[in-house]
């Protein structure tokens, strides 16, 4: 099983993939440039590794105990709003112990963590995001595109950025590729923006699965549907990736439909129609959290991806 995605929906889908007797590698997009990430790659010169940390705890064998102290954060700096994760110092100690190398310091940490599966980045080295809204606005970074509403299009600086070798090889010998769940343009997109990503995704011998997000996310996808989602998904190199769409059932009772659960009406066709609108065929499970009904379930996530049988080379059932 292999993940392809960022933030805090890819740690769900690998912590609830953790204890199902699977071999999970993650792969991760190396475009953050927020918060801790943020001033480490600025002041340090090494990837975003904010991602990366939390990947390693969700599936860290001892994940309690080490979240807590890999997620403990120091006394701020002077005109910081935040102080540093251990984890994020840990990965940079790592990094630069390993002269720089990025995949190997990450390895290490595995090593340390006694993570079950891999965690690897989808590029060698740091990447950033630069979109442009529908008004013609150009934004710069991941931090900035998240907190923004009208996304037209995002693309990748450098534009070039080079596939890491670990991540082509993971995509390469699948049984099963999951994208997402996460923030559309800039968690998922992101991926697709990687030439030698996309290249690896082409040639697959296994299906690709997008697990739709359960709610639209304020700022950056207020006011898309899924069908927009997956528009966005093919405007950006994802036409002709995407083998099936996994969406959230309804919860019953709950009066405020979801996307993901309200669904477009051209999911509701016929599948041969929806197939003729260029759209990937829908499997709906149950896989909100009842505690937070916005966000996945980790564990009804993990069995839904887990339960997905694969027949023949590019379908999923």
């Amino acid at each position: 099983m292999v993940v392809l995605g960022g933030g805090t929906g890819m740690s769900t889908a690998l912590r609830g993939l953790k204890g199902r007797g699977l071999r999970i590698t993650a792969i991760v997009s190396m475009a953050d440039d927020g918060g801790s990430s943020g001033v480490l790659r600025e002041r340090l010169g090494i990837p975003p590794v904010g991602d990366l940390r939390n990947c390693l705890i969700a599936l860290a064998d001892a994940e309690p105990t080490a979240g807590a102290l890999l997620q403990h954060r120091l006394p701020t700096e002077a005109g910081s709003t935040r102080g540093h994760p251990i984890g994020n110092l840990l990965l940079a100690a790592a990094i630069a112990e390993e002269g720089g190398d990025l995949e190997r310091g990450v390895e290490r940490v595995h090593r340390i963590l006694q993570v079950r599966g891999r965690v690897v980045p989808a590029t060698a080295s740091a990447t950033r995001l630069r979109g442009r809204t529908r008004s013609g606005v150009i934004i710069h970074g991941q931090a900035a595109l998240a907190r923004t509403r009208g996304i037209a299009a995002v693309e990748l600086e450098p534009a070039s950025a080079a596939a890491a070798a670990s991540a082509v090889e993971a995509i390469r010998t699948a049984d099963l590729l999951v994208l997402g769940p996460g923030s559309l343009y800039t968690s998922v997109i992101p991926h697709l923006l990687v030439p030698g990503i996309r290249a690896a995704l082409s040639r697959r011998r296994a299906p690709l699965v997008w697990v739709a997000n359960v709610d639209e996310q304020e700022g950056e996808t207020e006011g898309l549907d899924l069908e927009a989602h997956v528009e966005a998904l093919y405007a950006h190199g994802g036409d002709g990736l995407i083998d099936a769409v996994l969406a959230a059932a309804p919860l019953r009772g709950r009066r405020r439909e979801q996307i993901g659960t309200s669904l477009h009406p051209a999911y509701r066709d016929e599948e041969a129609v929806a197939r003729a609108r260029g759209l990937p065929p829908l499997i709906v499970r149950d896989i909100v959290s009842r505690l937070r009904p916005h966000l996945h379930d980790a564990a009804r996530l993990g069995a839904a991806l887990d339960g997905l049988r694969v027949s023949g080379s590019r379908s999923v059932r």
